[in-house]
Parts: C-alpha cells; structure tokens; sequence
C-alpha cells in the first residue's frame, strides 16, 4: 500500500469514528463546557498511557515549541470541541455537523501560506466540492410552523459551529507543523494534555469545577465514551495521517463524515433526511475522487 493510500484509510477511519460518536454527544445532557472537560480528561489519560516513554521527550522542547502545542491543542480541542458540543446539543446534528466541513478551504491556504501543501487545482475543486457537499447535507428546509424561539437556537447552533470551525481551521494546520519524528500517540496525547491545561485554568478561575459534583453518572458516561472514541481513536488516526500527506487531504477525507452523522440522525434520532442530503453525499464522494487526482 502506498503512503498516499495509507493516510487516505487512516482518514476515513477517522471519518467513521466522529460520523458515529455524536451519538453520545446528543444523548447528553449536560453543556459542552462540562463535556469537554471530561472529554479532554479521558483521552490524555488514554494518550499518556499508550505513548509510555515517548511523553517524556516534551522536556528537552523549547519555549517555542511548547507554545506551538499549547495554541494548537488549546484551539482545537478546549475551543473548537466546546463550542462544537454546544452547537449539536442545542441544535440538529445534520446543521452543525456539516457547516465545520467549511474548514476544509482555510486549512488549504493556511498550509499554503505555511509551505505545507502546494496549489493545485483540483485539489482547490476537492476542498470546494467537499465543502458544497457538507452544507447540503445540512441545510434545512424553512419550516413555516417553527416558533421564533426554536428559530433563535437554529441560528446559535450555527453561529456556534462557525466559530468552531475557525478554531479547527488553524488547530488543524498547525498540527502540519509539529515534528513528525514525535509519533501519533505522542503528538496527540502532548496536544489534548496541553488543551486540558487550558481547560483547568477556565475551570478554576470560572468556578465550572464545582459543577461536576452534579452531573449525572449517565451523562459523565456519554462524555467518556466520546473522549475514547474520538479524542483517543480518531485524532490519533487523523493526526497519523496529517503527518503522511499535509492538512489539506487529509482534512478532505475525515470532512465525508457529515453523511455519516446525518444518517445517525435520521435512524437513531428520527431527525428528517431530505433530498438535499443525497445530492450532498454526491458532491463529498465527488470531492474525494477528485483528490486523487490532486
């Protein structure tokens, strides 16, 4: 198997993993801001455990360095992963999921501009092709019975995962710029301990801690499965990938999950699949046939 065909299975594992862990995440009901926590603390238990001695190379890191794990850990997981978790568990996993596709146009240009990716046409038309397939996914059609309120958290929902979706934009190009002799474990468990650092730091100066005396062992549960499914299994296999073949493809790959999610969301959560869902699943699968010609 070749590397380019290596890092592209690498993704789309990745792609299965996060296109079935919403399910946890809606069936919690606790806020993002006290799921992150317990997210981010079960994966760099896991990550630590794993990467064994190969942790230990974070103390001959320069300043330099560790500022570049903890801005890259800090946005995408302490910021991006919050506001995410927000965004589906007010909102429909078939809106939020697929408007975080839209990172996959910053993330080229970002790895452009870093000398991580070289422009290419068509793989400028994979990123846009990805990009069009995810919003279809997600877009719904105007309901003339919704009340203004339940239009109010529509309008969050998105607002929350645009916001996400930047963070996740740099997050994931600077993961482009991290060594490649620190292994995928490694990297991963250095960048979620760094984003739970963070993470302390907000919950101690904010007060959030005292608020985990309350969450229900159901709910805490949902958050521990999703911190081993994704932040454990997922990103390793993203990451693994980002090192093979750059942000960009790699980023076009795991955005087919959108498709996933909504199809989680229609059978487990009986939310509505329209056409538009077809015609977007069309344009991801487009967009990653186009990436091989990139």
């Amino acid at each position: 198997m070749s590397t380019t065909a290596h890092a592209y299975l690498l993704a789309a594992l990745a792609a299965v993993c996060w296109g079935v862990v919403v399910i946890p995440l809606k069936l919690s009901r606790i806020s993002g801001r006290l799921g992150i926590g317990i997210s981010l603390t079960t994966g760099t238990l896991v990550m630590i455990l794993l990467s064994g001695r190969e942790m230990t190379q974070v103390f001959s890191f320069r300043p330099a360095l560790w500022a570049l794990y903890a801005v890259t850990g800090g946005l995408q997981f302490t910021l991006g992963c919050m506001l995410y978790y927000e965004a589906v568990r007010i909102g429909n996993i078939s809106v939020a999921v697929p408007i975080t596709r839209v990172k996959a146009i910053p993330i080229l240009f970002l790895s452009i501009a870093l000398g991580l990716a070289t422009f290419k046409w068509s793989l400028l038309g994979a990123c846009i092709l990805v990009v069009l397939g995810g919003i279809l996914v997600g877009l719904e059609p105007n309901h003339p019975n919704r009340g203004e309120e339940e239009r109010q958290t529509h309008r969050l929902c998105i607002l929350l995962s645009m916001i996400s979706c930047a963070c996740w934009s740099v997050g994931e190009t600077l993961i482009g710029t991290l060594p490649k002799e620190i292994g995928a474990v490694a990297t991963n468990g250095l960048l979620l301990a760094a984003g739970w650092l963070l993470y302390a730091v907000y919950a101690t100066t904010s007060g959030t801690w005292r608020e985990f005396r309350t969450v229900p062992l159901r709910d805490a549960l949902c958050y521990v499965i999703h911190g081993l499914v994704s932040f454990s299994g997922a990103y390793v296999l993203f990451v693994a990938s980002v090192k093979l073949v750059g942000p960009p493809r790699a980023t076009c790959i795991t955005a087919t999950y959108p498709l996933i999610s909504a199809v989680v969301g229609w059978l487990v959560f009986k939310e509505k699949l329209w056409w538009n869902v077809i015609l977007g699943a069309l344009l991801l699968v487009g967009g990653v046939i186009l990436l091989q010609f990139a």
